[in-house]
């Protein structure tokens, strides 16, 4: 077996430096796929349990969290992608720390700057990715969530019904109850419904029914072979109606204009903005693939393993450097669209920062080597 085979980090000695490139890229590339998969599923389970626990006390509709549950993927994937950038160069590297290839890459006359090359090569295309994602397909997918949970919210009674849970009305004041209910033009059988008009209360009873249309867009509840309570609560004077057939009209919810939060406005319309809470957005969108690119360069001197602390400590440092790096991201939004701090300052000291301590890593890690 060749040494370049045995040790891919040789392969720079080979007559072509892109034998080098293409055998770390591929590597980059493999375990960035396992990387964001497992961050992916992740979300979606923590997530959607989420959305499951909403639907199942009635607040959220079953057959909306699939859709639910993509658009917030949408918007959650751009920091998907820089996460998975730091964790997949710090991981790589590490690797090559603990098997010893780093050694032998020192020892061939290569600086640690050296990598800086390959790991942007890497950084760019998936900070690329997540800035077109954050500047163009996370307003639009947040736009499309706050559509459809006003359409959620805005839908009649009758739609938010499923069979064998009680629905209260959107005002409040009727509450009803289907054991099985087929759709919308279908058959309902076992069906309750309990409605209160100031201290006189109604409560009706029907072994089947269905949904009616009018042209006009009303819609009713035919009720069939059923029996009717009616009266004040606690006085005996209730009466009892026995029916054959008996409507009930459904209430609609309140049509309603759905706007255009700060978060859900599209990139264009952030630009030139004088609202401060707009500058605080574009500023926290324009910081997520900056942010991809700060985090692989800080992942190289990183990624180094000390045998007296251990592997895990620098994963440790890891997951707080990029924690703190995040929540100083968000305070500077937030200060932004408080107008605690200008606009052209921005969000940029932050990264100045993690630039500089990337710089200080690589000064450090350099002087050891020498």
């Amino acid at each position: 077996m060749s040494l370049s085979r045995k040790f891919p980090f040789l392969s720079f000695c080979l007559p072509s430096e892109r034998l080098f490139e293409r055998s770390l890229l591929r590597e980059f590339t493999s375990m960035a796929a396992g990387v964001f998969f497992v961050l992916l599923a992740i979300v979606v389970v923590t997530r959607g349990a989420k959305l499951l626990g909403l639907a199942a006390g009635g607040r959220v509709a079953s057959e909306a969290i699939a859709a639910l549950l993509g658009f917030v993927l949408l918007g959650i994937v751009p920091w998907l992608l820089s996460l998975t950038v730091f964790i997949t160069v710090l991981m790589t590297l590490t690797r090559a720390w603990r098997d010893r290839e780093m050694d032998i890459w020192f020892a061939a006359g290569q600086p640690l700057t050296a990598w800086v090359r390959p790991v942007l090569i890497f950084a760019v295309p998936m900070a690329l990715l997540s800035a077109s994602l954050s500047l163009g397909m996370t307003p639009w997918a947040k736009q499309k969530s706050r559509e459809y949970r006003e359409q959620l919210a805005t839908r009649d009674d009758m739609s938010a019904l499923a069979p064998g849970m009680f629905k209260e009305s959107s005002r409040a004041d009727r509450v009803y109850f289907i054991e099985n209910f087929s759709g919308d033009g279908g058959a309902a059988r076992n069906i309750f419904v309990q409605s209160r008009e100031g201290e006189r209360q109604t409560v009706t009873i029907a072994e089947q029914g269905y949904l009616m249309s009018h042209p006009d867009g009303e819609r009713i509840l035919v009720l069939q072979n059923g029996r009717r309570y009616d009266g004040v609560q606690g006085q005996a004077d209730y009466r009892v109606i026995e029916f054959a057939e008996a409507r009930v009209r459904v209430e609609e919810g309140d049509r309603r204009t759905v706007g255009t939060a700060t978060e859900a406005k599209t990139t264009l319309a952030l630009l030139g903005s004088a609202d401060p809470e707009e500058q605080g957005e574009l500023a926290w969108r324009i910081a997520i693939p900056i942010s991809a690119i700060l985090l692989a360069l800080v992942a190289v001197p990183l990624a180094y393993v000390n045998p007296r602390v251990g592997r895990t400590f620098n994963l440790l440092i890891a997951v707080l450097l990029f924690s703190i790096y995040l929540n100083l991201i968000n305070l500077g939004q937030s200060w932004i669209a408080a107008g605690r701090l200008p606009s052209w300052i921005g969000i940029w000291p932050v990264h100045l920062v993690v630039g500089g301590i990337a710089y200080t890593l690589f000064r450090w890690r350099s002087k050891a080597r020498t």
